[in-house]
């Protein structure tokens, strides 16, 4: 009987398109030429490598050809919308303070973010945001409002009034499960007014790493403490008082990163005792000869104020990190020697502690010399296999 195959080439065989999902599904989403590839390949490979691209989106933030960039996105997304429903983050870039970027007074912007319906998380980072056009600051404003967005970081951005941040957040949605704000900066620091707060924000995690207390009092009053299960702050002479009263009612925290401003020199340091939950504490303090002298006194230690902290925080902590900024690690010494750290070795339901130094001197002498001082210092941790040193370098290099 003759065989059905009479040209005698192999049968074709059809790969699941389960599997070819599975397989492109491996591929990194920012190796977009990879990707970009295997759309080519075949039209099984077409959809899911389409996904990938579009999954996380960062609108063209520098270069002569920026706005042609953002043209050709809008025509992308006008002759296939289905594209625009793939993207579950955006980043919205400013590359410097002083870089200034087309897009952000283009009319094009308001109608690419018009069609990110279905967004889940956003990064906006533009240093100057009066410099934006009044049509695409309220096409960023629109976007937040997505009831589908559950993430959002402000990193970067300088605000002339609280009014101009308050609104902003008042656009945050139900929705939303973190809220990162960095290096956030209004220039009118007084109070808002207390009636003009949001709905209540029911976060799960909220980093406010930043210089206005604007966005301490804005917290306090619109997010539901009780649910904040990982929390980070950064705490300056000005906003001691409202970081406290922050912690008072973070009561369920489990992770907790207390980041002490560069020019910290209050007499007092937070107090963590309310924080019943807390499992994870680091602490990032800065050590450098600028630091605050009063005359006729000791230099000011930033280590006496992460062990002030350590030591009122519960027993439920198992885990504690150490971040160590400093110029050359070589000189620990200087600031290890004047710092007490023997109730560590008291506290029983520690399981380990993390010493990082994050560090500007590139010297690798001078970092071992760094990490054997440490090590000595915290000699029983060590000893009981408790303590972990890792070397950090900074990003400034």
């Amino acid at each position: 009987m003759a065989h059905p195959n009479r040209s005698g080439a192999s049968p074709r065989a059809a790969c699941p398109q389960e599997l070819i999902e599975h397989i492109l599904g491996k591929t990194d989403s920012a190796d977009k030429e990879t990707l970009q590839a295997c759309a080519l390949v075949a039209r099984s490979f077409r959809p899911a490598s389409q996904k990938l691209i579009f999954s996380d989106l960062t609108i063209p933030s520098s270069g002569r050809d920026s706005i042609i960039a953002l043209q050709r996105l809008a025509d992308v997304l006008s002759a296939s919308p289905h594209l625009a429903l793939y993207i579950r983050a955006l980043h919205l870039v400013q590359p410097g303070f002083y870089e200034l970027c087309a897009w952000m007074r283009s009319n094009i912007l308001p109608a690419v973010l018009s069609v990110f319906t279905r967004l889940e998380s956003l990064h906006i980072r533009l240093y100057n945001w009066d410099y934006l056009h009044s049509k695409c600051e309220q096409a960023i404003y629109a976007l937040i409002t997505r009831s589908s967005l559950s993430s959002i970081e402000i990193k970067e951005a300088r605000f002339q009034t609280n009014a101009r941040l308050l609104s902003l957040l008042r656009c945050l949605p139900a929705s939303l499960e973190s809220a990162s704000f960095l290096n956030v900066f209004s220039e009118n620091s007084s109070r808002d007014d207390p009636n003009s707060a949001s709905a209540e924000l029911r976060l799960t995690s909220l980093h406010l790493d930043t210089y206005a207390p604007a966005l301490f009092h804005w917290a306090i009053r619109t997010v539901d403490l009780n649910c904040l299960r990982h929390l980070h702050t950064m705490v300056e002479d000005n906003t001691i008082d409202v970081v406290q009263e922050l912690l008072d009612g973070a009561v369920y925290v489990e992770t907790y990163h207390l980041s002490f401003g560069s020019i910290y020199s209050h007499d007092e340091s937070p107090v963590l005792e309310k924080m019943q939950g807390l499992k994870t504490l680091e602490i990032s303090v800065s050590l450098g000869w600028d630091e605050i002298e009063v005359e006729g006194q000791d230099r000011h230690n930033p280590l006496n104020d992460a062990m002030r902290a350590l030591d009122t925080a519960p027993h439920t902590v198992e885990h504690f990190v150490l971040n160590l900024n400093i110029w050359n690690p070589d000189q620990l010494f200087h600031f290890m020697g004047s710092a007490s750290f023997e109730h560590l070795e008291h506290r029983s339901t520690l399981r380990d502690v993390v010493v990082r130094i994050v560090f500007r001197h590139d010297c690798s002498p001078a970092l071992q010399h760094g990490i054997r001082y440490v090590e000595e210092v915290f000699c029983q941790l060590y000893k009981r296999g408790m303590l972990t040193v890792v070397a950090v370098r900074s990003e400034d290099n």
